[in-house]
């Protein structure tokens, strides 16, 4: 195998106890207790694993006994695919799943496929008959049951099937009524309707639908006429080709548009047409009223925007006047002042400057006197 499985180890043990108690002839002789050894003796390609399957193949169908007992033993590949084909029928495998007749897929794979055609054994084993002769016939009896139950069964479906009213139902001659239509035909009021009509009225209104029908068709056959193009390519065309695939396009327009008139119709009668017949709305005379007040806020809201930016930029300022009066600048000719300090500085100067000037007659004055003596 690909290698051993260490999950599948009780799977493997429990397998080997099941074909010891079944009786497996190629298990005798053998004395396996570890479940590695057990895992595989089952698993790993080998002859004697081939005689276990071959004898399991045997057990669920014993007419392959006497397939292979006729086989040389050169022929072990045709064994091999009998085998394959066998666990096809009974749905455990493919028929060219080889490998895992041979032991050379998964251990768990093959584990898992030995339990399932295993577990068919039973059906045989239980019966309890040792006698060969006793088995033929025991099975002779049991393939005929199958053969009449496979009769009965064909004979009742050829009834079936051959049934006027299975035909009936399969191909319906008037197809089912749409989803819009069905609420309509099941509702209570409907019914009561249709109970309580006459059989007289039946029969007018089937005429009727009958004559719409009639005329309907002829007004159909009249517009086909009409249309020669529908016949074929139109007369006089210099490419047919071009010809059939304008008629194909043009008959695909034409059903898609007849589609889309008969699902409008039904809207119109189900949904929209007790809408449309209600009176024309009321239209209001305070419409230019409504248009002048909204200008009027349209405006206001400019404003608003025009008066909030004009407090930002006051804040701004405001900002900037405060950052300068806070900064300390390099004055010419004096170390770094901030700009009131600077400017009180300044004033200062000034005063003695202006008292230095009021002054100043005095002094004139005191000279001269003094100049004069």
């Amino acid at each position: 195998g690909r290698g051993l499985c260490p999950g599948g180890k009780m799977a493997a043990v429990a397998l080997y106890e099941l074909l010891e108690k079944l009786g497996c002839p190629a298990l005798e002789g053998l004395f396996l207790s570890e479940p590695e050894d057990i895992q595989r003796l089952l698993c790993t390609p080998s002859s004697h694993r081939l005689d276990i399957l071959e004898w399991i193949c045997t057990s669920v169908y014993p007419p392959l006994q006497d397939q292979f007992s006729s086989l040389k033993e050169s022929q072990m590949d045709t064994k091999i695919k009998e085998m394959a084909k066998l666990g096809s029928d009974l749905m455990l495998c493919r028929a060219d799943d080889l490998d895992l007749i041979e032991g050379k897929a998964s251990a768990e794979k093959q584990l898992s496929f030995l339990e399932r055609l295993a577990a068919v054994i039973p059906t045989w084993q239980s019966i309890g008959i040792s006698d060969s002769e006793t088995f033929s016939s025991t099975f002779s009896s049991q393939e005929e049951s199958f053969q009449e139950m496979a009769r009965k069964n064909e004979k009742f479906l050829t009834l079936v099937f051959s049934s006027p009213n299975l035909q009936a139902i399969l191909n319906p001659e008037c197809h089912p009524w749409s989803s819009d239509i069905k609420p309509l035909l099941l509702s209570e009021e409907a019914l009561r309707e249709r109970s309580h009509l006459p059989t007289a009225s039946h029969e007018r209104t089937l005429l009727e639908v009958s004559k719409e029908l009639e005329e309907t068709a002829a007004a159909l056959q009249d517009l086909r006429a009409q249309c020669s193009f529908l016949h074929g390519n139109p007369a006089g065309s210099d490419h047919p080709l071009d010809g059939a695939t304008v008629l194909q396009t043009v008959k695909l327009a034409v059903c898609d548009f007849s589609q889309l008139l008969v699902a409008f119709e039904q809207v119109y009668e189900n949904e929209l047409q007790k809408h449309c017949e209600r009176p024309v709305p009321h239209l209001s005379p305070c419409g230019p009223l409504f248009k002048a007040v909204q200008q009027d806020l349209s405006l206001c809201m400019q404003e608003l925007k025009s008066l909030a930016q004009v407090v930002e930029t006051s804040e701004n300022v405001v900002d900037m006047v405060d950052r300068r009066h806070e900064e300390k600048l390099a004055w010419r000719g004096s170390a770094k002042a901030t700009l009131p300090s600077k400017l009180e500085e300044l004033h200062r100067k000034y005063k003695a400057i202006h008292s230095t000037l009021n002054k100043l007659p005095e002094m004139l004055s005191s000279t001269e006197a003094t100049v004069s003596a």
